[in-house]
């Protein structure tokens, strides 16, 4: 009786998770970004892959994208990204069908054999130890727009970069955020601090597989 109600309670808590939890995504029919996407001008065999990152806003437009150069010659690639993000739209994240602004991750495969060009999009930053668990195509973790303290604590003006990194369960909550510096001036304490405060204690679209939530390793990068 007791594990009959528990199976039960879990369940249903289950499909409130699911219900209440919408990421974006790129699925518009009429101006996705993969809808006004050319392949660049090239001749021959040619492949790329381009992360970029992105705020989702509320009218369905992306905000501060970047995209990141990984080899020589990828520039012609982002700047066609950049171009078709400008006429895209996006169908907006929800929680319990309310819309709320995230900051979402994706990347971008360009690739050609024999005049035959293909430009795909992942929805994920990439990250192995996810990749490995839910193959290339999941619904990478969302993080929902809010106070952004961390901006008035970290420097404004010398160049540094730092990436993050956390656990976000099926529910949106992250945990066990930690920071790795990368380039530029190493970060006070304060701006340390302040990171990954913002990280644990912002809210999350969990990332998706199969149109339901699962856990993940979240990463972003924090710098200017």
């Amino acid at each position: 009786m007791h594990r009959y109600f528990f199976f039960s309670l879990m369940l249903i808590l289950s499909n409130i998770i699911f219900a209440a939890n919408q990421p974006a995504n790129f699925d518009d029919t009429e101006n996705s970004l993969l809808a006004e996407l050319n392949f660049p001008a090239i001749k021959g065999n040619a492949s790329a892959l381009i992360n970029c990152s992105g705020i989702i806003k509320k009218n369905r437009k992306i905000d501060h994208i970047v995209c990141y150069k990984n080899q020589a010659g990828d520039e012609i690639y982002i700047q066609e990204i950049y171009r078709a993000s400008k006429k895209s739209r996006f169908n907006p994240a929800k929680i319990n069908s309310k819309v709320v602004e995230v900051f979402i991750q994706f990347r971008i495969l360009f690739k050609q054999e024999k005049d035959n060009s293909s430009v795909k999009l992942l929805s994920n930053a990439g990250y192995e130890e996810n990749v490995n668990a839910y193959g290339m195509s999941y619904i990478g973790a969302q993080r929902i727009i809010g106070n952004e303290s961390w901006q008035n604590n970290c420097p404004k003006y010398n160049r540094y970069r730092v990436l993050s990194k956390a656990h976000v369960d099926i529910t949106g909550a992250a945990s066990n955020a930690n920071i790795t510096p990368l380039n530029g001036i190493d970060i006070n304490k304060k701006c340390n601090i302040s990171i990954n405060s913002s990280i644990n204690s912002s809210r999350y679209i969990p990332a998706h597989i199969n149109s339901k939530p699962v856990p993940s390793t979240y990463i972003e990068l924090f710098g200017n």
